[in-house]
């Protein structure tokens, strides 16, 4: 038993490691700048922020890149620029002459911004973002104009120096457009000093990174509202299994007869709701006085991370706001669970050793309860090692749904503000969830049923 739990631990670990790389990846596939701040008008606090998620360093190891890209092209911010530079470095192929083009017309607008007004502030940036020798020199030309009427001598002589290099270095982008250096690749070696890197050496450690957002800790972002989640998910899980395991066996045991027939319809209507259904019947029924009981409230909980007080002190003041979600995922999880142990059990029932032991003239409670319970259970675990990530994911859709302050609220509000920091250690957390999962189902079936071997070979 402990060489294979070994074994499946160690598989663990390449498995995550795949998950990782796809998570990592997915979070770079975003089209929109990921820091909340606008680099025109507050570019101190844009560079603090991309500095503190890294965004000054290359993504992994290494790069396969075309030639006419550097190797130190993620060193350029805002990201803006770094893409508009990238874009026309792979069709131009110059990059030098683009680097001076681009330094000096940054200069031009940073100096003169401050003297523009209208038409011209829109040129200066412009020209920063010219896509083509074409497109530029009409608005060099237009900013020569503009600079030989500055009344300012100084300002005049640092405006036209820097248009007479970006005027060079236009020039020669025009005669040399060295595009042949963007059909041949080059792999770039970046080192452990990458993004991905030090994104996992912090999930390691415990330290997954900052919110893009709020500049706060992954782990103050999401510990409160995870064992929120988690607490509600294990009262489901124990409701589901205490009630559908009983359930289940019950339907078994009556097979055929009439209240098996009205169980399963009933268990069947209940499964094949969705989840954000049975709650909102559940809110109508159990929370609404106007309506139905009024029992519970429906009313979202204070989160725990502005009470004050400590987690289990949060959870008791605030048990009513538990139930109703809880109880929603117990009764369709409860229902899965209720259906595969009646499959296990009618299956086992059926079994020839079943047939044996009941012509030994062993009583039907024995039958039942010493041989064919064990076996019939297998369904039943088989579900629970699917549980963790369903369970989870429909959490996420219920709290949702009570304003309860876990995990689903958060990821809504993280997808809504593209706080992919966040997003990406849910996915990382619901991958280790599920492979946990399915290393405690191996481990009741070994208790399950003693004829299984596991770790060993036949």
């Amino acid at each position: 038993m402990l060489p294979y739990l070994l074994h499946r631990l160690l598989l663990a670990i390449p498995t995550l490691l795949v998950v990782s790389l796809a998570t990592f990846a997915l979070s770079h596939c975003t089209v929109s700048d990921p820091i909340p701040y606008d680099y025109e008008a507050q570019p101190a606090a844009y560079l603090a922020r991309a500095h503190q998620l890294e965004l000054d360093k290359p993504p992994f190891y290494f790069s396969l890149r075309s030639m006419a890209v550097p190797d130190t092209l993620h060193r350029i911010l805002p990201v803006e620029t770094r893409e508009h530079l990238a874009r026309l470095t792979s069709v131009w192929g110059n990059w030098s002459a683009i680097d001076r083009y681009w330094k000096a017309a940054a200069a031009v607008e940073m100096v003169g911004r401050p003297h523009a007004q209208g038409g011209v502030l829109v040129t200066l940036r412009a020209m920063r973002f010219a896509r083509s020798p074409q497109e530029a020199a009409p608005l060099i030309a237009a900013l020569n104009a503009w600079a030989d009427a500055l009344p300012d001598a100084t300002l005049r002589v640092q405006v036209q120096g820097h248009l007479s290099i970006a005027q060079q270095a236009l020039t020669h982008w025009a005669e040399h457009p060295q595009r042949w250096k963007t059909l041949v690749p080059v792999l770039h070696w970046h080192g452990t000093d990458n993004r991905y890197h030090r994104w996992l050496m912090g999930f390691l450690s415990g330290n997954p990174g900052v919110s893009t957002i709020t500049g706060n800790p992954l782990v103050n972002e999401l510990r409160p509202r995870l064992y929120a989640t988690l607490l509600i998910n294990g009262i489901a899980l124990l409701l589901a299994y205490g009630l559908g395991i009983p359930l289940g066996m019950f339907m078994a045991r009556w097979q055929g007869r009439p209240w098996d027939s009205a169980l399963r319809f009933g268990v069947l209507f209940t499964y094949s709701m969705p989840v954000i259904w049975l709650g909102s019947v559940l809110m109508l029924l159990l929370a609404r006085p106007d309506v139905g009981l009024g029992w519970l409230r429906g009313g979202s909980a204070e989160p725990w991370s502005l009470s004050g007080k400590s987690f289990w002190q949060w959870a008791s003041n605030n048990a009513d706001h538990f139930l109703l979600p809880a109880f929603t995922l117990a009764l369709h999880y409860g229902a899965i669970v209720a259906l595969q142990m009646r499959t296990g059990l009618v299956e086992a029932l059926e079994q020839d050793f079943i047939r044996t032991a009941r012509a030994k003239g062993l009583s039907e409670h024995t039958v039942f309860w010493r041989h064919a319970f064990r076996d019939g259970l297998f369904p039943v675990i088989t579900t629970f090692s699917h549980f963790f990530p369903v369970l989870f994911s429909g959490s996420l859709v219920v709290e949702y749904l009570f304003d309860f302050p876990g995990m689903g609220v958060k990821m809504q509000t993280s997808f809504a503000q593209h706080d992919y920091p966040v997003l990406f250690a849910m996915v990382m957390f619901i991958a280790a969830i599920t492979l946990l999962g399915m290393l405690i189902a191996d481990v009741l079936y070994a208790w399950a049923d003693p004829r299984v071997r596991l770790g060993r070979k036949r």
